[in-house]
């Protein structure tokens, strides 16, 4: 996260209420979090290479997603279907922080929408996340081909971490892609920032021990972690 610069953080409150948005808009959590919590403040400003005014106009634009989205109101404590646990947290990466592992060869296009739910639930609920904590990202496309491939669900992945989730993700490990999915990769990295880019990395094979530490590498990446998805 870096060092917290107070001064600076009440400079990006200050301008954020200038916006006079309808604070009927966001939850009440999330203003009374934005007041106090100087971590999560720095999220934004890092998230927008500390520039003052595009962290004020993201925390509007976080903040109106997450009331119109229910985020809080989102819950798979318990009884989570199945069908939607081929995304998961397992492990940790070199520097401590989580892996979250996601399996596409097992999604479900019709449950898209609940998919979406899950994984917002995932990131809100994650270890650490009231510590500002990061994530690691780990795509496991061994055996997916273009016809797993959910380009609306991949959309909406990018937009998470791109405009809604502030500083969360560290990097994105893309391991062993098929080139017959490069035609897919040009179409969504388009979509990326220069600086969203380059968080992801492509590994192949054994490739994927730089990124992550061997004894955190999960069965479904070629690693000692026998733990995996196992459809029903």
């Amino acid at each position: 996260m870096g060092e917290v610069d107070k001064v600076l953080c009440d400079e990006v409150r200050n301008k954020f209420l200038a916006l006079g948005t309808d604070q009927g808009k966001y939850y009440e959590a999330d203003m009374d979090r934005i007041k106090v919590d100087d971590l999560y403040v720095t999220r934004f400003l890092q998230h927008q290479k500390m520039d003052k005014d595009a962290a004020a106009k993201m925390i509007d634009s976080v903040f109106t997603w997450r009331k119109e989205n229910g985020i809080r109101e989102l819950d798979y404590s318990k009884d989570v279907p199945h069908y939607l646990t081929s995304t998961y947290f397992r492990n940790q990466d070199g520097e401590g922080s989580d892996i979250l592992w996601v399996e596409p060869k097992y999604f479900d296009k019709s449950k898209r929408d609940e998919a979406r739910h899950y994984l917002n639930w995932l990131i809100e609920t994650r270890r650490g996340a009231a510590e500002s904590s990061r994530i690691t990202i780990v795509i496991a496309l061994e055996g997916v081909s273009v016809s797993d491939v959910d380009i609306e669900f991949i959309k909406y992945f990018i937009n998470l971490f791109m405009y809604y989730s502030p500083y969360v993700m560290k990097k994105l490990v893309v391991h062993n892609m098929h080139w017959l999915l490069n035609g897919i990769w040009k179409v969504v990295s388009v979509m990326l920032s220069e600086g969203a880019r380059k968080l992801v990395l492509f590994v192949s094979n054994d490739g994927i021990y730089k990124e992550i530490p061997k004894d955190s590498v999960l069965a479904c990446c070629g690693g000692p972690d026998p733990h995996s998805f196992e459809p029903k």
